[in-house]
């Protein structure tokens, strides 16, 4: 039955890692009202199908208000939850990252060489090869005082330095889970709209996750055990296989 499958694949993802409820808020406006809102009752719902307890979600949006992230207004007896421009700007700067599709990946990559006495720069942005020398795509802006190199070829031995265990097994991990949620497409459709709701903000979830922590390079600086780009385009395939509801749809289900 659908609902089976929308419940092993909720639950497949749900154990690819600890669910950090204001962080999964973070992906629930971030995919579904990036400039609208959510109100309570629908906000529960999804939540809900995730396997939140509302009491955990309160906690969480009231973390996300005091961080400047999630403003809430009432409308009659029910509260309305939305991205604050703050919220909004951070999320559109993390769009390309998470929603890029695989023909608009990395092309090249440069390195960054800093003196001795520069800090650690962000594994977010700059993947570290040796002390004080890093790789990262060729749109990064870099520090005023770095050397940039531009290296012609990436030796096999560079994506084991670059990639952290971690993410590698983790990527391994999403792998495995969008794979068979692929392969269980038969039995995924004509799902509702909460239904298709959660199951995006979990696909999301899980992704961004893992795409945030590291800089965006091309496939041929890594190692052939990383799935990274393999996920980015199992990601992107299901993402156009469940489309975001309207939120219309979405209060109306």
């Amino acid at each position: 039955m659908p609902e089976d499958a929308h419940a092993q694949a909720i639950s497949t993802l749900s154990g690819l890692g600890p669910l950090r409820v204001w962080s999964l808020l973070v992906t629930v406006f971030g995919d579904l009202a990036p400039d609208g809102s959510l109100d309570g009752p629908t906000l529960s719902s999804v939540m809900d199908g995730i396997g939140i307890r509302a009491e955990a979600t309160r906690v969480a949006l009231h973390r996300l208000r005091a961080d400047g992230w999630i403003t809430s207004h009432k409308q009659g007896r029910i509260s309305a939850h939305s991205l604050t421009p703050k919220g909004q700007q951070d999320s559109l700067a993390a769009r390309p990252r998470i929603y890029g599709r695989p023909d608009a990946e990395q092309a090249g990559a440069k390195l960054v060489l800093m003196p001795d006495s520069a800090p650690v720069l962000d594994p977010a942005d700059f993947a570290p090869v040796a002390p004080q020398l890093y790789l990262c795509a060729t749109d990064t802006t870099c520090p005023d005082d770095a050397m940039i190199l531009d290296p012609d070829r990436f030796p096999a031995w560079l994506g084991h330095r670059i990639e952290p265990t971690a993410l590698r097994q983790g990527y391994a991990a999403l792998h495995s889970a969008l794979n068979a949620i692929a392969a269980d497409a038969d039995r995924l459709r004509d799902l509702d709209a909460r239904d298709t709701a959660v199951l995006r903000v979990m696909i999301v979830h899980t992704w961004r996750r893992l795409v945030l922590k590291h800089p965006a390079l091309p496939r041929d600086a890594h190692s052939h055990d990383w799935k990274g780009h393999a996920c980015r385009a199992l990601a992107t395939q299901l993402l156009d296989r469940y489309p975001r509801p309207t939120l219309d749809r979405l209060r109306a289900t």
